[in-house]
Protein backbone atom coordinates (compact mmCIF):
# COMPACT_ATOMS: atom_id res chain seq x y z
CA UNK A 1 0.00 0.00 0.00
CA UNK A 2 1.19 3.52 -0.48
CA UNK A 3 1.40 6.28 2.03
CA UNK A 4 -1.56 8.28 1.51
CA UNK A 5 -3.82 4.94 0.73
CA UNK A 6 -2.85 4.03 4.53
CA UNK A 7 -3.53 7.29 6.04
CA UNK A 8 -7.10 6.90 4.10
CA UNK A 9 -7.81 3.59 5.45
CA UNK A 10 -6.70 5.07 9.54
CA UNK A 11 -8.78 7.79 8.26
CA UNK A 12 -12.16 6.12 7.35
CA UNK A 13 -11.62 3.59 9.72
CA UNK A 14 -11.58 6.16 12.92
CA UNK A 15 -14.70 7.33 10.85
CA UNK A 16 -16.38 3.97 11.53
CA UNK A 17 -15.25 3.92 14.56
CA UNK A 18 -13.42 0.23 14.06
CA UNK A 19 -10.54 1.88 15.05
CA UNK A 20 -11.27 4.09 18.84
CA UNK A 21 -8.15 5.69 18.80
CA UNK A 22 -5.00 6.34 17.08
CA UNK A 23 -0.96 6.69 19.19
CA UNK A 24 0.16 5.63 22.16
CA UNK A 25 -0.45 3.12 25.05
CA UNK A 26 1.23 4.26 28.30
CA UNK A 27 2.36 2.42 31.10
CA UNK A 28 0.74 4.01 34.22
CA UNK A 29 3.09 3.49 36.48
CA UNK A 30 5.96 4.27 34.18
CA UNK A 31 4.35 7.93 34.42
CA UNK A 32 4.27 7.78 38.01
CA UNK A 33 0.32 6.76 37.97
CA UNK A 34 -1.72 3.60 39.92
CA UNK A 35 -3.93 1.66 38.66
CA UNK A 36 -6.18 -1.28 39.90
CA UNK A 37 -9.30 -3.46 38.64
CA UNK A 38 -12.43 -3.69 41.07
CA UNK A 39 -15.31 -5.66 40.73
CA UNK A 40 -18.82 -4.76 42.34
CA UNK A 41 -21.44 -6.88 43.17
CA UNK A 42 -24.58 -4.05 42.27
CA UNK A 43 -28.32 -4.48 42.38
CA UNK A 44 -29.60 -5.24 39.16
CA UNK A 45 -31.88 -2.29 38.79
CA UNK A 46 -29.05 0.27 39.84
CA UNK A 47 -26.67 -0.65 37.41
CA UNK A 48 -27.54 1.53 34.62
CA UNK A 49 -27.28 4.59 37.95
CA UNK A 50 -23.79 3.72 38.84
CA UNK A 51 -22.31 3.70 35.55
CA UNK A 52 -23.76 6.93 34.78
CA UNK A 53 -21.74 7.98 37.36
CA UNK A 54 -18.93 5.92 36.60
CA UNK A 55 -19.02 7.88 33.16
CA UNK A 56 -18.24 11.33 35.10
CA UNK A 57 -14.89 9.96 36.66
CA UNK A 58 -12.13 10.44 34.64
CA UNK A 59 -9.85 7.97 36.49
CA UNK A 60 -12.19 5.03 36.04
CA UNK A 61 -11.05 4.10 32.05
CA UNK A 62 -13.06 0.49 31.98
CA UNK A 63 -16.18 -0.47 32.97
CA UNK A 64 -17.78 -3.34 32.11
CA UNK A 65 -21.38 -5.58 33.04
CA UNK A 66 -20.56 -9.12 33.18
CA UNK A 67 -22.28 -12.27 33.87
CA UNK A 68 -21.60 -12.82 37.43
CA UNK A 69 -22.47 -12.11 40.97
CA UNK A 70 -20.15 -9.43 41.09
CA UNK A 71 -21.26 -7.68 37.81
CA UNK A 72 -19.71 -4.92 37.78
CA UNK A 73 -16.02 -4.57 36.83
CA UNK A 74 -13.72 -1.57 36.28
CA UNK A 75 -10.38 -0.10 36.07
CA UNK A 76 -8.98 3.07 37.70
CA UNK A 77 -5.45 4.44 36.83
CA UNK A 78 -5.09 7.33 39.51
CA UNK A 79 -2.09 9.75 40.50
CA UNK A 80 -1.90 8.25 43.94
CA UNK A 81 -3.65 5.80 46.36
CA UNK A 82 -5.20 8.54 48.19
CA UNK A 83 -7.31 9.33 44.71
CA UNK A 84 -7.77 5.82 44.30
CA UNK A 85 -9.16 4.49 47.80
CA UNK A 86 -11.05 7.64 47.90
CA UNK A 87 -12.69 6.45 44.41
CA UNK A 88 -13.95 2.59 45.42
CA UNK A 89 -15.19 4.23 48.95
CA UNK A 90 -17.52 6.32 46.45
CA UNK A 91 -18.48 3.51 44.54
CA UNK A 92 -18.90 1.32 47.83
CA UNK A 93 -21.27 3.92 49.24
CA UNK A 94 -23.15 4.20 46.02
CA UNK A 95 -26.91 3.12 46.55
CA UNK A 96 -27.29 -0.72 45.36
CA UNK A 97 -23.66 -1.57 45.90
CA UNK A 98 -23.43 -4.40 48.17
CA UNK A 99 -19.83 -5.79 47.88
CA UNK A 100 -16.47 -4.45 46.39
CA UNK A 101 -13.07 -6.06 45.29
CA UNK A 102 -9.88 -4.16 45.08
CA UNK A 103 -7.57 -6.30 43.10
CA UNK A 104 -4.26 -5.05 43.02
CA UNK A 105 -1.77 -5.95 40.21
CA UNK A 106 1.22 -8.57 41.15
CA UNK A 107 2.41 -9.85 38.22
CA UNK A 108 1.77 -8.96 34.28
CA UNK A 109 2.21 -11.58 32.13
CA UNK A 110 0.44 -10.53 28.94
CA UNK A 111 -1.13 -7.06 27.61
CA UNK A 112 -1.66 -7.52 23.57
CA UNK A 113 -5.11 -6.08 22.53
CA UNK A 114 -4.14 -7.05 18.83
CA UNK A 115 -6.42 -9.34 17.12
CA UNK A 116 -6.45 -10.79 13.91
CA UNK A 117 -2.87 -12.70 14.79
CA UNK A 118 -1.83 -16.17 15.19
CA UNK A 119 0.60 -16.05 17.42
CA UNK A 120 0.95 -13.91 20.87
CA UNK A 121 3.15 -10.51 20.70
CA UNK A 122 4.22 -7.87 23.40
CA UNK A 123 4.16 -9.89 26.27
CA UNK A 124 5.92 -8.88 29.13
CA UNK A 125 6.52 -10.58 32.53
CA UNK A 126 6.72 -7.66 34.82
CA UNK A 127 6.92 -7.05 38.50
CA UNK A 128 4.21 -4.38 39.91
CA UNK A 129 6.94 -3.32 41.72
CA UNK A 130 8.94 -0.54 39.44
CA UNK A 131 11.93 2.41 40.11
CA UNK A 132 10.14 5.07 38.66
CA UNK A 133 12.01 8.20 37.56
CA UNK A 134 10.31 11.39 37.66
CA UNK A 135 9.52 13.00 33.96
CA UNK A 136 11.21 15.88 33.03
CA UNK A 137 9.10 18.79 32.22
CA UNK A 138 9.44 18.52 28.24
CA UNK A 139 8.37 14.95 28.63
CA UNK A 140 5.10 15.94 30.74
CA UNK A 141 4.45 18.54 27.81
CA UNK A 142 4.85 15.52 25.25
CA UNK A 143 2.58 13.22 26.65
CA UNK A 144 -0.33 15.94 27.11
CA UNK A 145 0.55 16.61 23.05
CA UNK A 146 0.50 12.70 22.25
CA UNK A 147 -2.92 11.90 24.47
CA UNK A 148 -4.77 14.56 22.59
CA UNK A 149 -6.07 12.91 19.29
CA UNK A 150 -3.21 12.31 17.26
CA UNK A 151 -2.50 14.00 13.68
CA UNK A 152 -3.12 10.94 10.68
CA UNK A 153 -1.19 12.88 8.53
CA UNK A 154 1.98 12.67 6.57
CA UNK A 155 4.41 13.78 9.25
CA UNK A 156 2.14 13.96 12.09
CA UNK A 157 5.35 14.96 14.64
CA UNK A 158 5.57 18.03 13.08
CA UNK A 159 2.22 18.72 14.85
CA UNK A 160 2.75 17.13 18.27
CA UNK A 161 5.84 18.94 18.30
CA UNK A 162 4.18 22.40 18.12
CA UNK A 163 1.75 21.39 20.77
CA UNK A 164 4.53 20.18 22.82
CA UNK A 165 6.45 23.22 22.06
CA UNK A 166 9.31 20.74 20.93
CA UNK A 167 11.75 20.26 18.14
CA UNK A 168 10.09 17.26 15.24
CA UNK A 169 13.32 15.23 16.25
CA UNK A 170 12.96 15.83 19.90
CA UNK A 171 9.21 14.62 19.77
CA UNK A 172 10.21 11.40 17.92
CA UNK A 173 13.58 10.18 19.38
CA UNK A 174 11.58 10.85 22.82
CA UNK A 175 8.74 8.26 21.88
CA UNK A 176 11.37 5.71 20.29
CA UNK A 177 13.26 5.73 24.05
CA UNK A 178 9.77 5.52 25.78
CA UNK A 179 8.84 2.48 23.51
CA UNK A 180 12.30 1.00 24.07
CA UNK A 181 12.08 1.31 27.81
CA UNK A 182 8.35 0.18 28.40
CA UNK A 183 6.65 4.01 29.43
CA UNK A 184 4.70 3.34 25.64
CA UNK A 185 3.79 -0.15 25.53
CA UNK A 186 2.68 -0.25 22.02
CA UNK A 187 2.02 2.87 19.24
CA UNK A 188 -0.77 1.98 16.72
CA UNK A 189 -4.64 1.54 16.51
CA UNK A 190 -6.54 0.75 19.16
CA UNK A 191 -9.23 -1.61 17.81
CA UNK A 192 -12.83 -2.02 18.58
CA UNK A 193 -12.79 -6.09 18.70
CA UNK A 194 -16.57 -6.06 18.75
CA UNK A 195 -16.61 -3.95 15.52
CA UNK A 196 -13.65 -6.22 13.75
CA UNK A 197 -15.56 -9.25 14.58
CA UNK A 198 -14.27 -10.48 17.82
CA UNK A 199 -17.63 -10.29 19.92
CA UNK A 200 -17.95 -12.55 22.22
CA UNK A 201 -15.50 -11.98 25.20
CA UNK A 202 -15.04 -13.69 28.51
CA UNK A 203 -12.83 -12.77 31.80
CA UNK A 204 -11.59 -16.02 33.11
CA UNK A 205 -10.40 -15.70 36.54
CA UNK A 206 -7.80 -19.06 37.98
CA UNK A 207 -7.09 -20.09 41.60
CA UNK A 208 -5.14 -23.13 42.91
CA UNK A 209 -2.09 -24.60 41.13
CA UNK A 210 1.01 -23.24 39.80
CA UNK A 211 -0.50 -19.58 39.33
CA UNK A 212 2.89 -18.43 38.11
CA UNK A 213 3.31 -21.30 35.53
CA UNK A 214 -0.27 -21.34 34.12
CA UNK A 215 -0.24 -17.47 33.54
CA UNK A 216 2.93 -17.92 31.24
CA UNK A 217 1.62 -20.63 29.69
CA UNK A 218 -1.91 -18.31 28.61
CA UNK A 219 0.22 -15.34 27.75
CA UNK A 220 1.17 -17.56 24.33
CA UNK A 221 -2.32 -18.16 23.55
CA UNK A 222 -3.09 -15.74 20.85
CA UNK A 223 -6.93 -15.03 22.00
CA UNK A 224 -5.54 -13.95 25.28
CA UNK A 225 -5.29 -10.12 24.94
CA UNK A 226 -4.91 -9.70 29.12
CA UNK A 227 -3.24 -11.67 31.36
CA UNK A 228 -2.79 -10.85 35.18
CA UNK A 229 -1.92 -12.05 38.91
CA UNK A 230 -3.78 -9.87 41.44
CA UNK A 231 -4.16 -9.88 45.07
CA UNK A 232 -6.76 -12.24 46.16
CA UNK A 233 -9.15 -12.12 48.86
CA UNK A 234 -10.53 -14.48 51.77
CA UNK A 235 -13.94 -14.74 50.20
CA UNK A 236 -12.70 -14.31 46.56
CA UNK A 237 -9.54 -16.56 45.85
CA UNK A 238 -8.76 -16.05 41.97
CA UNK A 239 -5.41 -15.25 41.77
CA UNK A 240 -4.79 -15.24 37.66
CA UNK A 241 -7.52 -12.82 35.47
CA UNK A 242 -7.22 -13.45 31.70
CA UNK A 243 -9.30 -11.68 28.91
CA UNK A 244 -10.40 -14.03 26.18
CA UNK A 245 -11.49 -13.11 23.12
CA UNK A 246 -13.34 -15.12 20.47
CA UNK A 247 -15.64 -14.48 17.13
CA UNK A 248 -18.44 -17.03 18.57
CA UNK A 249 -19.68 -19.11 21.32
CA UNK A 250 -18.72 -21.98 20.00
CA UNK A 251 -14.70 -20.25 18.88
CA UNK A 252 -15.14 -19.22 23.05
CA UNK A 253 -16.10 -22.26 24.51
CA UNK A 254 -13.20 -24.62 22.52
CA UNK A 255 -10.74 -21.87 23.53
CA UNK A 256 -11.63 -21.86 26.94
CA UNK A 257 -11.85 -25.75 27.04
CA UNK A 258 -8.25 -25.54 26.05
CA UNK A 259 -7.15 -23.23 28.94
CA UNK A 260 -9.03 -25.53 31.80
CA UNK A 261 -7.00 -28.64 30.34
CA UNK A 262 -3.35 -26.38 29.97
CA UNK A 263 -4.80 -25.01 33.84
CA UNK A 264 -4.26 -28.43 35.45
CA UNK A 265 -5.56 -27.82 38.42
CA UNK A 266 -6.33 -24.51 38.48
CA UNK A 267 -10.42 -24.06 39.01
CA UNK A 268 -11.86 -21.47 37.16
CA UNK A 269 -14.82 -18.84 37.04
CA UNK A 270 -15.69 -17.29 33.70
CA UNK A 271 -17.61 -14.15 33.49
CA UNK A 272 -18.84 -13.81 29.83
CA UNK A 273 -18.88 -9.73 29.31
CA UNK A 274 -22.42 -8.39 28.42
CA UNK A 275 -22.11 -4.54 27.99
CA UNK A 276 -19.02 -2.10 27.17
CA UNK A 277 -20.46 0.94 29.57
CA UNK A 278 -17.00 3.02 29.30
CA UNK A 279 -14.15 2.32 27.06
CA UNK A 280 -11.58 5.31 27.57
CA UNK A 281 -8.12 6.37 27.78
CA UNK A 282 -6.55 7.83 30.34
CA UNK A 283 -5.65 11.56 30.62
CA UNK A 284 -2.56 12.47 32.13
CA UNK A 285 -1.27 15.16 34.14
CA UNK A 286 -4.19 17.11 33.65
CA UNK A 287 -3.76 18.44 37.53
CA UNK A 288 -0.79 19.92 35.87
CA UNK A 289 -3.11 22.24 34.08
Amino acid sequence: MTEQTIIASVRSLLDTGVIRTFGPVFNPRNLGYITTLAAAEVEPDRVAELAACILEIREITHNYLREHTYNLWFTITARNDEILNGILKRIEKFPGVKRILNLPMVTVYKISAVFGYDNPSEERITSDTINVEPLMKYEIALVKALQDDFPIVDRPFLIIADRSRLSEQQSIETVQKWIGNGTIRRFGARINHRRAGWSNNVLAAWRGGDIDNIGRLFAQLPEISHCYRRTPHHDWPYELYTMVHASSNAEMKDILTRMKDMADQSKPVFMKTLYELKKTSMKYFLEDS
